[in-house]
């Protein structure tokens, strides 16, 4: 539970959780707990349960004092503005380059963690977690996003596309999160779906920054071409016969990822399957997915 409870810790700094509000969640989350046990919920079961979330919540703020202290002045979200926006896809699919509005270095990223953006709608705070889909240059965040996608992110999404013209003003916290890139992997494989494939760009731009576009393979699912994000800069970037784009005509199965393995690579996934509407070439569905998902992992033992 400790791996677990790390990842949480770098979210919950990442949106801004302080001390002084651990107390108002557990109290709520007891209140729901007893509610769900009923009569099960007895003197004893209720204070056990309070001294697993107290202890959970000191866990919490003493990790998350560590992180705050690692960002010096910076520890909640800085004003930034949006220095450059373009579509680059159908959807439509846009990149933002954002830069401090302060004039000062942008906090440093490895490929995979995510910043975290805030705008204020309707009096109510909402927040988003976007990958930089660019190296660190010191200076600017890349990000992607597409209107219309039903995640998390829809309202930042659609707000920022809609509403936040070139020198607009969001809130940025500093990057956050652990997954990125196995550096002992002699190989690295990519399989994104739809908007997905911004989840994965930072860590293939950071391999070809680094020399190794040779070691990287990258399989882009999307509905059409002109809805796939980067379509162009892969097939340039990447070595003949190391970018498959593949429609809902071609869809993704077996054949195309068997000859993608060894002992050392590096396998990474992001896209988001629907079991009810997906219909993959394998009759299980179940078993097609969690074949997928189970992809996101390091070099293969």
């Amino acid at each position: 539970m400790q791996s677990q409870m790390k990842r949480l810790s770098s979210k919950h700094r990442a949106v801004g959780v302080t001390p002084d509000q651990y107390p108002v969640v557990n109290k709520y989350l007891l209140q729901a707990i007893k509610e769900n046990l009923g009569d099960k919920a007895t003197p004893e079961v209720v204070a056990a349960w309070q001294a697993v979330l107290d202890l959970m919540a000191q866990t919490f703020i003493k990790r998350e004092k560590e992180l705050y202290a690692q960002l010096g002045e910076d520890k909640g979200f800085v004003p930034f503005s949006v220095a450059k926006k373009e579509q680059i896809a159908s959807g439509p699919t846009y990149t933002f380059t954002l830069s401090r509005q302060d004039g000062k270095k942008v906090w440093p990223h490895i490929a995979g963690q995510y910043i975290t953006i805030r705008i204020e709608k309707d009096g109510v705070l909402h927040n988003g977690h976007y990958v930089p889909v660019e190296p660190s240059d010191g200076n600017t965040y890349v990000i992607t996003c597409r209107q219309g996608h039903d995640d998390q992110n829809t309202i930042i999404s659609e707000e920022i596309i809609r509403n936040r013209a070139v020198g607009s003003t969001v809130s940025v916290s500093a990057p956050a999160g652990s997954f990125g890139l196995v550096k002992d992997a002699k190989h690295h494989l990519f399989i994104s779906g739809g908007i997905g494939i911004t989840f994965l760009m930072g860590m293939i731009n950071e391999l070809n920054k680094q020399g190794q576009s040779s070691s990287v393979t990258v399989v882009q699912c999307a509905q059409t071409e002109d809805r796939a994000a980067f379509a162009d800069k892969l097939r340039n970037t990447l070595p003949k016969g190391q970018y498959l784009l593949l429609t809902k005509e071609q869809q993704i199965s077996k054949n195309h990822l068997q000859d993608k393995f060894g002992p050392t690579t590096y396998k990474a996934v992001s896209m988001k399957i629907d079991p009810a509407t997906y219909t993959p070439v394998s009759n299980n569905k179940t078993e097609y997915i969690t074949l997928l998902f189970s992809f996101r992992s390091g070099p293969t033992p």
